[in-house]
């Protein structure tokens, strides 16, 4: 990753700003890459940059940041530790800032900016681009006292949890003051917000690639089986699937794994599908140091047919897709967090849905049209559920059939949500 000279042009200048870029700009930084009234750039950190460059259209001007490798682990004994967060989030916009200095002196002046507050890096893009409008994607407002605070009482939090949301809404509070305008993808993640910014956020969702995500055809799909080596699923098996980026109780991970021993047992020939790794997204490590996958198959994996169960890990994005086009039910958990986007992609291929009843599930998920709800807490409600609905073909076949419609009708990319953020940044640029 190395600097690139930008020579002078008339074209409008376009900077998306993302720790893990393309992320949630994937879709919108390939719509502005593809006008040739565009320059379009982006920024990341090197490593992600990388990681993904397969994902990044190649019109788009690349720009990586180094985060420093020598950042002290222990901070000086007069510094309090929850500082840490902050400091990081100082840290990353300081890397940001000289990359973004070094390319303002080769021509690098954006007439707009898409940043995505919550690492830092959009600390200090007011005073290197002051004359830039600002459009930050703010994705959700930790609170305190309710949401994924104090949801499970089985994972208790405490007075340190809760001034880590607090410290961890620092950098969205700035982008909170500095930004032009700011997006959020749904209603629920916008309700976070405190009120007095509500008006400053539209809510526009990334939006669906429906001509991507759509049911596939499939007679049978390998998958490697971390327990068990490579494993070959039938269109016509009966598979329960559930998938997140990371096996936590925040995804509902340890509800799923106890309701398996009865799932079995009243599901003699399905098999599982467990997709997901063992690092660390939203939750905090167990206190053993042992992966959430580790702890749960401690405690239910003697009551289960580990040769039904295959745990895929991350697996590629097109048998993902696949998966959820022949799975006969998709299970999804969640607490009041941000909505996993794999939800939305296995209801645009037709999944049968049964997802936990919380509130950013229940604005995609209605009970009976497009899916069904229980009670996060409630493995029995879940179970019988989830047996009704695998006893009853016809009534998945439905559901299934209404939750991509319903996808394509409020989230597809192309025809609803592309043209709102373009028609935003245009008004933007216009005011």
């Amino acid at each position: 990753m190395q600097d690139t000279t930008h020579q002078t042009s008339v074209k409008k200048q376009i900077l998306f700003v993302h720790q893990n870029f393309p992320g949630q700009y994937r879709y919108l930084s390939r719509y502005f890459a593809e006008h040739d009234n565009w320059d379009a750039w982006a920024i990341g950190e090197k490593p992600c940059v990388l990681r993904q460059s397969h994902l990044v259209h190649k019109n788009i001007t690349m720009l990586g940041y180094d985060m420093p490798e020598d950042i002290p682990e222990n901070l000086p004994k007069n510094i309090s530790s929850r500082v840490r967060l902050f400091a990081d989030n100082v840290t990353r916009a300081d890397a940001l800032e000289r990359v973004l200095l070094r390319q303002k002196k080769q021509g690098l002046n954006p007439d707009i900016i898409l940043a995505h507050p919550g690492w830092g890096e959009g600390l200090y893009l007011k005073e290197i681009f002051p004359d830039a409008k600002l459009v930050y994607f703010f994705e959700y407002y930790f609170s305190t006292v309710q949401h994924n605070v104090f949801f499970d009482p089985e994972i208790p939090d405490n007075l340190n949890q809760q001034i880590h949301y607090r410290m961890s809404n620092t950098a969205s509070l700035i982008g909170l003051d500095t930004a032009d305008v700011g997006v959020c993808p749904t209603q629920w993640q916008w309700s976070t917000f405190p009120t007095e910014f509500q008006s400053k956020i539209k809510v526009i969702h990334d939006g669906v690639d429906t001509t991507v995500v759509k049911p596939q055809s499939v007679n049978e799909l390998k998958l490697k089986n971390n327990s068990q080596g490579d494993v070959t699923l039938h269109h016509n098996d009966e598979i329960i699937s559930y998938s997140v980026r990371n096996l936590e109780p925040s995804r509902g991970f340890h509800r799923f794994m106890r309701i398996l021993p009865q799932l079995q047992q009243r599901r003699p020939q399905a098999r599982f599908v467990i997709v997901g790794g063992d690092e660390k997204s939203y939750s905090s490590k167990h206190p053993s140091g042992k992966t959430w996958r580790e702890v749960m198959l401690d405690e239910v994996g003697d009551q289960l047919d580990m040769s039904r169960i295959i745990f895929a890990g991350k697996i590629p994005y097109n048998k993902l897709l696949q998966l959820f086009s022949i799975t006969s039910l998709h299970l999804y958990w969640t607490t009041p967090f941000v909505l996993s986007w794999s939800l939305m992609e296995a209801m645009a291929c037709e999944a049968p849905i049964l997802a936990s009843r919380t509130p950013p599930v229940e604005e995609m998920v209605k009970e009976g049209r497009n899916g069904c709800l229980f009670d996060f807490f409630s493995d029995e409600e879940c179970l019988e559920k989830a047996v009704e609905l695998l006893d009853n073909p016809d009534l998945r076949t439905s559901l299934g059939q209404q939750a991509r419609a319903d996808i394509v009708q409020h989230y597809d990319l192309t025809a609803c949500c592309l043209p709102q953020h373009v028609a935003l940044i245009e008004q933007m640029l216009a005011t």
